[in-house]
């Protein structure tokens, strides 16, 4: 099941931007003890950004990784 959320193409290609260009953001955003604690983290770097645009984009690449997943290991 997934939930479809509503967003921003461009928002959403900034917070991939900011969490592929800063290796020490995606280790913060893992370890963040809630989701709410991940978005404040993204949200410092992507201004304006609403947590459901926040929820749409973490939804989109778990979709990615899952499809990754689906694919075989990486070689």
């Amino acid at each position: 099941m997934s939930i479809e959320f509503k967003m921003d193409e461009e928002k959403h290609i900034k917070v991939l931007d900011a969490l592929l260009g800063d290796p020490d953001l995606m280790m913060a955003l893992n370890a963040a003890e809630d989701f709410e604690a991940g978005y404040r983290l993204v949200a410092e770097r992507v201004p304006g950004l609403s947590l459901e645009e926040f929820a749409g984009s973490m939804e989109m690449i778990r979709q990615i990784v899952m499809a990754q997943m689906a694919k075989g290991p990486v070689q």
